[in-house]
């Protein structure tokens, strides 16, 4: 993974989570900027990330069309193992904070909450976990210990 498109990727996850906190609107240049850095960011074959990036159709009926695009740039970038990763984390912590919210009564059960600012996370958090695995092997090392 190159460094510069390493950091590219990550300003543009971060664009992408303030926006989506303040408007609830990813918009289209952000994630087109995120598919510039695609044929640096994976090494996985073509075919598999062209999968990678249709598998989000299937959330269509449950998400906003800005975070099925997002997913869909992150598929086609990382490929289906990292996309994977990335939608058990933000869907798991965007429940557990929509699930926060009802409980303390700050929310409704048919509020909408901005999901971006989870996917551009967990996004961030698996490209930081594999870039710092392909640099430094202590690195690597240990968090081949956390893999399951």
């Amino acid at each position: 993974m190159d460094t510069i498109f390493f950091i590219w990727t990550i300003f543009w996850l971060a664009r992408i989570s303030i926006e989506d906190a303040r408007n609830y609107i990813i918009p289209n240049r952000y994630t087109l900027a995120i598919l510039l850095a695609a044929p640096f960011l994976s090494a996985a074959p073509l075919g598999m990330r062209l999968l990678a990036a249709l598998l989000p159709a299937v959330l269509i009926p449950l998400m906003g069309m800005g975070d099925i695009k997002l997913y869909a740039a992150l598929g086609f970038c990382l490929g289906p193992r990292p996309l994977l990763q990335i939608a058990c984390v933000s869907l798991l912590a965007g429940g557990v904070y929509a699930g926060a919210l009802v409980l303390l009564k700050k929310a409704k059960k048919k509020d909408r909450i901005a999901f971006g600012p989870f996917i551009a996370l967990s996004a961030g958090l698996v490209l930081f976990s594999d870039y710092f695995a392909s640099t430094s092997p202590m690195c690597a090392i240990s968090l081949s210990m956390f893999a399951v």
